[in-house]
């Protein structure tokens, strides 16, 4: 089946039940079906036809959802391109995907006008909000005439093309076709169950895998979903009590500034039946300190743009703290060593995947998409081990890992051990150049607003709760830390600052 086949079985069987909210608007499923259909048939009189890629550069919010589900009726590719994406990436991916239309906001597509010279294939912007010189109008899009028959779609097409956030290359386009991102939607309701997503606020976002996978399954589910169009701490939590939401998500960056909130104490979040945070690792300072404040456990969703291997199995009743879960629905997944031979319990290797949810590979890129698979597993480039109940623990990015004198050293566990002193607000750890152990274990520090900690305190406080070969050798303080396109740490400036100084003094506070 094809994605919008869940939302024309939703406006079949429960036509008025809510569909998407914003703004105090609300769209049933039978509304939400009928506004698909006429931006559906405003794409195709516009010339958008079967395969076509069509470009969508929106914050959270309707515009983006029924973009999405009327490319998916007529056979197009939707390509969320990030929001925080600079001009010249914009400017790559709508190039690099021969993208045949660009539809978003006015105040971030107008980077791009400039640049359409470059991209001949771009026929047509159209945006909401201010008119731009060059675009159309996005509203003009809604077809009111007689209504046209729909192209046949089927499972095994393209649905949708989302570019990873290039931290260390060129942004790669990640495919995915309907059968694969239902049977990502399967594989939730399995860890998680299908109730989980009746009432959902999605606040991650949509351009990003993360917040499309909750539209996507919330849909699947005969969910309603409720969102916003900016993040912000305080209206996400007063959401989330008045909805009474049964799930909720967000990147790590956001869940902070949710436990954060100065009055996140006083909401009750009762009704929440699971809280899914991924995009980078999730320190346990934040984990504990989210469960104290809303009695609700953080759960990590490991994985990629690529594919979602493992989470907290809910449905079963299991949650052990400190890893990622177990596999979910059919994800199977294999741990090697660099040889590509099987690791044993409790020891660290690569996690590779199989599953039907799975990317088939990269828009025209052979050479990655070759690169990414071995003998059929998909493999992740992260690590991870497993214990004797089958429970995962993420060790890391393998580009991450610190190799001091011989020995790996996860920047997620010094990480952890520094952010529980109560003066640390961020740590991003690193491996830095050194001429004796390969490399030295960096440590760059966020204080708290009016906290105080010397580098001695805080190499004092890791060494009680790590080994000694674990502990920083250097502690560099700054006033925040720098974070990628989706708010991760961006180690990559970490690492380059360090091999930059590259020096064995220690830096006092």
């Amino acid at each position: 089946m094809t994605l919008q086949a869940a939302l024309a079985e939703g406006a079949r069987d429960f036509p008025d039940r809510p569909w998407i909210w914003c703004d105090d608007q609300t769209w049933s499923y039978a509304e939400g079906d009928r506004v698909t259909d006429r931006l559906a048939r405003g794409l195709m009189a516009a010339g958008v036809e079967p395969g076509d890629r069509v470009a969508l550069l929106f914050g959270n919010g309707p515009e983006i959802v029924f973009s999405y589900y009327a490319c998916f009726k007529i056979g197009a590719i939707a390509v969320p391109l990030n929001i925080r994406f600079a001009p010249p990436e914009l400017a790559y991916a709508l190039g690099h995907c021969e993208a045949r239309m660009l539809l978003g906001q006015d105040d971030l597509c107008q980077a791009v006008m400039p640049l359409r010279p470059q991209m001949p294939h771009l026929k047509a912007v159209q945006v909401t909000g201010a008119a731009l010189e060059g675009a159309g109008r996005f509203e003009a899009l809604f077809h009111d005439g007689e209504p046209a028959a729909l192209p046949a779609a089927r499972e095994s097409q393209m649905a949708a093309l989302l570019y990873t956030s290039g931290t260390t290359a060129r942004p790669k386009g990640v495919i995915h076709t309907h059968a694969g991102l239902r049977r990502q939607s399967e594989n939730l309701f399995d860890a998680l169950g299908k109730d989980v997503f009746e009432r959902a606020v999605a606040s991650m976002p949509m351009c990003h895998i993360g917040g499309f996978s909750i539209m996507v399954a919330g849909t699947q589910a005969g969910g309603s979903m409720w969102t916003l169009r900016r993040f912000d701490p305080g209206r996400v939590l007063e959401l989330l009590q008045r909805s009474r939401a049964t799930i909720g998500g967000g990147l790590p960056i956001q869940v902070k500034l949710l436990a954060d909130h100065p009055g996140a104490a006083d909401f009750d979040l009762a009704a929440l039946k699971g809280f899914l945070c991924g995009g980078d690792y999730v320190q346990g300072e934040l984990q504990a300190r989210f469960l104290a404040l809303f009695g609700t456990p953080l759960d990590e969703i490991c994985g990629m743009t690529e594919v979602y291997y493992a989470i907290q199995p809910l449905a079963r009743g299991e949650r052990r703290p400190g890893t990622i879960g177990k596999p979910m629905g059919d994800v199977r997944i294999a741990l090697r060593n660099g040889a590509g031979e099987p690791v044993g319990e409790g020891e660290v290797g690569e996690i590779m995947v199989r599953s039907a949810a799975t990317t088939p590979g990269y828009w025209n890129d052979e050479a990655a998409t070759v690169a990414a698979f071995r003998d059929g597993w998909f493999r992740t480039g992260d690590l991870g081990s497993r214990d004797a109940d089958g429970f995962y623990r993420f060790e890391g990015r393998s580009k991450d890992v610190i190799i001091r004198g011989g020995s790996n050293v996860s920047p997620g566990e010094v990480e952890d051990a520094l952010c529980a002193h109560p003066a640390v607000a961020d740590v991003g750890v690193v491996g830095a150049p050194d001429p004796e152990l390969g490399q030295a274990v960096w440590a760059y520090v966020a204080l708290k607003a009016g906290a105080d900690a010397s580098a001695a305190e805080l190499e004092a406080w890791a060494g009680q709760r790590i080994a000694a070969y674990k502990v920083p050798e250097r502690i560099v303080f700054m006033g925040a830390l720098p974070k990628g396109l989706t708010g991760k740490t961006d180690r990559r400036t970490l690492r380059e600052r360090a091999a930059a100084a590259c020096e064995p003094a220690r830096t006092e506070a």
